[in-house]
């Protein structure tokens, strides 16, 4: 079948974009670990002089969203699990690659970023990692405010989809 030239570049388009916000999520944890037991949190920050430290505090209710979703709560002292956010992107001074996108009837490139998301759900008794969800991949480097936003959200609902399930 035949496609119209708008809709094959529309389809080019939207395949290429896609390419743009390609971020590989995956997670795991400890079986041997009770989560039923498991009902508040409390953050970790690392140094801010760390390479890895998150400046943009917006993560946080996002993540916190997510463990609240899964029935966790936030505290400041004695909390079941400590949570640490790792957070490194590059490309911005130092591009690592670029990409192209259909726009306004014409075919735009921009610059990509490369970027890196851990985050750790820590027993603070024994300081051992028992859950890990971890993101990387490239997407466009001046992301706006909500496309930035909307993506952070896709990537924590992946990686918490496996989340283990209470009781």
């Amino acid at each position: 079948m035949r496609f119209p030239i708008q809709r094959q570049l529309l389809l080019c388009s939207l395949t290429l974009t896609a390419a743009c916000h390609s971020v590989h999520v995956q997670s795991t944890y400890d079986s041997q670990v009770d989560f039923a037991r498991m009902r508040t949190f409390a953050w970790v920050a690392a140094p801010v002089n760390s390479a890895t430290a998150v400046g943009q505090t917006e993560f946080y209710p996002m993540i916190a969203a997510e463990l609240a979703a899964h029935g966790l709560s936030r505290v400041d002292k004695a909390p079941d699990l400590l949570v640490a956010v790792h957070r490194m992107t590059q490309g911005k001074l130092s591009t690592t690659g670029w990409g192209y996108e259909f726009r306004e009837g014409r075919l735009h490139y921009y610059n990509l970023q490369e970027g890196h998301l851990v985050i750790d759900l820590i027993d603070p008794y024994t300081k051992v990692v028992v859950w890990r969800g971890s993101a990387e991949g490239v997407f466009k480097a001046d992301m706006g405010p909500e496309e930035r936003r909307a993506l952070a959200t896709d990537v924590l609902q992946r990686m918490f989809a496996d989340f283990p399930k209470k009781g």
